[in-house]
Formats: C-alpha cells, sequence, structure tokens
C-alpha cells in the first residue's frame, strides 16, 4: 500500500453483522434455518437489499439475498440446500443465481465404503447444498423468470449436466460463467 500509495482498505469499507429480526431464534440442536420472512438489511436510493436464512449447516447465519431495483431483482442464494425462506426471498424475481451440486459426483469422490471422516463430507455435500436435482424445483416455486446456477461443484461436469436442473424448470436456465453479465429490466433487452 505505502509503495503504490494506496489507502489502506480498511478505511474503505465499514463491516456490520446482519441483525436478525426481533423473534427469530436458532436451536443449534437443529440443522435448518428457522422459519422465516424476508427482511430489510439495507435500501438507498438505488437498491432495496432483502435477506432471509438459508440452511447451510452447520454454518450459521448463512444468507440469502435479494436486490430490487427500478429495472429489476436478482436473488443470491448463498450455500444452502433447497429452503422454503429462500423460495419465499425469491418470489417472482427477474434472475435468481443459485449454488448447485452434482450428487453423483460426491457419491463418486471415495470407495465404498467411506471412512467416518469422509462419510462427514459426504453428508456434509449433500446436506449443505442444492442438488442439480432440486434447483430446478427451487425456481419454479419461487417464479423466478431466469435461473443462473454458480458455485458448480465439481467445476468441471459437462454443461449438458447441469442444463438438466431445467426439467422441472419452466424458465431460461443459464451456466454462470467468471465475470458474466446479465442485465434486468430494459438493461436485460440490450
Amino acid at each position: 500500500m505505502r509503495d503504490s500509495l494506496k489507502p489502506d482498505p480498511h478505511s474503505l469499507i465499514t463491516v456490520h453483522d446482519i441483525e436478525l429480526p426481533v423473534g427469530i431464534t436458532v436451536d443449534p440442536n437443529i440443522d435448518v434455518a428457522p422459519r422465516m420472512s424476508p427482511f430489510p438489511v439495507f435500501e438507498d436510493e438505488r437498491v432495496r437489499v432483502t435477506a432471509t436464512l438459508v440452511d447451510h449447516a452447520p454454518v450459521f447465519p448463512a444468507f440469502a439475498f435479494r436486490f430490487d431495483t427500478a429495472d429489476g431483482s436478482v436473488v443470491v442464494s448463498g450455500d444452502t440446500n433447497a429452503c422454503d425462506n429462500l423460495v419465499e426471498l425469491a418470489r417472482g424475481a427477474d434472475i435468481l443465481v443459485h449454488e448447485v451440486i452434482d450428487i453423483a459426483w460426491v457419491e463418486g469422490l471415495f470407495p465404498n465404503p467411506p471412512s467416518p471422516a469422509q462419510q462427514a463430507k459426504i453428508d456434509h455435500l449433500v446436506n449443505s447444498h442444492t442438488p442439480i436435482e432440486d434447483v430446478g424445483k427451487v425456481a419454479e416455486r419461487a417464479g423466478v423468470l431466469t435461473l443462473v446456477l454458480t458455485h458448480l461443484a465439481p467445476a468441471h461436469n459437462p454443461p449438458e449436466r447441469w442444463l438438466e436442473a431445467g426439467r422441472d424448470f419452466s424458465g431460461e436456465i443459464l451456466i454462470g460463467e467468471d465475470l458474466m453479465e446479465l442485465g434486468v429490466g430494459a438493461a436485460r433487452k440490450n
């Protein structure tokens, strides 16, 4: 920073924890986020940001976010399994950017029978992420226009495998790529 006369990154941003709405409590003995409605976390003249808890045990809190502008709306799932809170947050959005995992890949990671440590890894991957077979169902239930698959596990799957998520989704499905840009509203038509 000193050599290039750049500002200290800590002086450029202010970080704060997202406070859960009053009445939302978490039981550490349960591996799912409590049922809740989306709540506001930020708003200015250009964007309103709402959030909800999603299921990504044992990580807590894990959030999904919705960004609403005059042009349209985008929801980002974060890491989660199929989750009713996310469906409510994404209802009617233009774009849902959702993580996805191939369970067939997970099942092939380790020899059979897996060791206890290997089984713990399998259980985490299966229970904390959304399988190809479920992600289209989430998008369909939410009524989104476009589903963008991201955080692809494994990254080397062929596109045809990811597009199987579209079997249960009537909208447009895209496979996310680094630096991909998508517009909403009027910007979508360009």
